[in-house]
């Protein structure tokens, strides 16, 4: 088969290698570095791929670049070509793949390392790299074929992306019993002022959060607010404040120190996760697919 961009001058492996380093770095400078030489130098291999493809890839504004959809595209083939090189090297001297995951701090911290061991086992040998990233950052690296697989909100799916999904993320109402008179964790619901840690990064679970304690009648007082579901569960083994933390996450708390508290009202907290890839990425990719199949049966 003859691939008309193969012939094409303008595009080198050098030039699309530069387009993804700028991609990733966000500007030309960072990327680069300080020599204004190899600034020009960058700034060039872009042109020249951009008068090869007969298109933009970038909106400007100023010296602002904003990756557009042709952009997007080419940078994604970029990563899959590049990837699926770097796996045959990788094979060839039976090395692990690397395959790279993101998810949101709370989903990688329960949900995927515990599960670590039985993704890294099997043969042939994988590597996993996570990044700890929102769902809809996690939604755009995966359009640009920085990161491989996703796990992410499956209300922000895209429609030119493969998923499959997997078991919702539930909550319960985490209280030390310190702050309970009678150690029981029906005691919340007399209406007693209670201590409580708020997550600060993610607004969408902090008002349903709040939506959930009014509808439960809880009288929550806010005192404290954090940036990861990490610092959330701090908080809460700290003995000073109360919060809905992921139930995977409540395993860990001793019931002789902490009271768990589940309520029809807080099924409004659910998340449905979904896995989430491309489909042109795993079938050139074998390792993707391996790490699709690990996944699968890790987190059924």
């Amino acid at each position: 088969m003859a691939f008309k961009s193969a012939v094409l001058s303008g595009i080198t492996m050098e030039r699309l290698n530069a387009l993804c380093a700028v991609v990733e770095a966000g500007t030309i400078v960072i990327a680069a570095g300080p020599d204004p030489n190899r600034q020009s130098l960058f700034s060039r291999h872009i042109k020249d791929l951009e008068k090869a493809f007969g298109t933009t890839l970038f909106d400007r504004t100023g010296k602002t670049l904003k990756l557009n959809e042709n952009g997007r595209r080419v940078v994604l083939a970029t990563h899959t070509f590049f990837g699926s090189l770097d796996d045959v090297m990788n094979s060839a001297v039976a090395a692990a793949e690397t395959v790279i995951l993101g998810a949101n701090e709370a989903i990688l911290r329960w949900l995927i390392l515990p599960n670590l061991g039985e993704l890294m086992a099997s043969e042939p040998p994988l590597r996993f790299e996570v990044r700890s990233l929102p769902s809809e950052a996690a939604l755009r690296e995966i359009q640009t074929g920085r990161i491989d697989l996703a796990v992410i909100r499956t209300e922000v799916m895209a429609e030119d992306l493969e998923s499959e999904p997997i078991a919702p993320i539930q909550h319960v109402f985490a209280i030390p019993r310190t702050l309970l008179r009678t150690k029981e964790g029906a005691e919340v619901f007399e209406g007693r002022p209670m201590p409580f840690a708020e997550l600060g990064s993610d607004p969408f679970f902090a008002k349903s959060a709040r939506a959930t304690a009014k509808a439960l009648g809880l009288n929550i007082l806010p005192i404290i607010q954090v940036e990861s579901f990490s610092l959330l569960m701090s908080a809460v083994e700290s003995g000073t404040a109360a919060a809905f933390i992921p139930t995977i996450a409540a395993r860990s708390l001793p019931e002789q120190r902490f009271a768990q508290v589940s309520a029809e009202a807080m099924k409004e907290m659910d998340r449905s996760l979904s896995l989430v890839w491309y489909a042109k990425s795993a079938d050139s990719r074998p390792s993707i697919r391996r790490a699709l199949t690990r996944l699968k049966r890790a987190l059924a």
